[in-house]
């Protein structure tokens, strides 16, 4: 079996997560019509926004960039966590750094 593109993967990530393609355009920032152009192979996600997409899909980041045969399973909730104490992490850095440079 040939392997999925990333807009095909992203789209059977986004429909195992019971996900509207607006809703997901919603959570990421983007316009609905971004969304559209990622699934159908148009246009790629720039490297900022495929982590968040990986964590809002539960799915791990490699699978979503790399592929493999089936979808994976959803990432445990420990792991989603951990993500998003390392998101807070980096945007109270970002923060900081903000502050000093005022």
């Amino acid at each position: 079996m040939e392997q999925d593109l990333f807009g095909e993967r992203l789209k059977k990530a986004r429909e195992v997560s019971g996900m509207s393609r607006k809703t997901m355009a919603n959570r990421v920032g983007v316009k609905l019509s971004t969304v559209e152009k990622w699934e159908n192979g148009k246009m790629n996600p720039r490297a900022n926004r495929l982590q968040l997409l990986a964590s809002l899909l539960n799915v791990p980041l490699m699978w979503l960039l790399a592929g493999s045969q089936n979808v994976p399973e959803p990432m445990s909730s420990a792991s989603n966590r951990q993500i998003m104490l390392q998101k807070i992490d980096d945007l109270k850095s970002r923060i900081g750094s903000i502050k000093a440079e005022l």
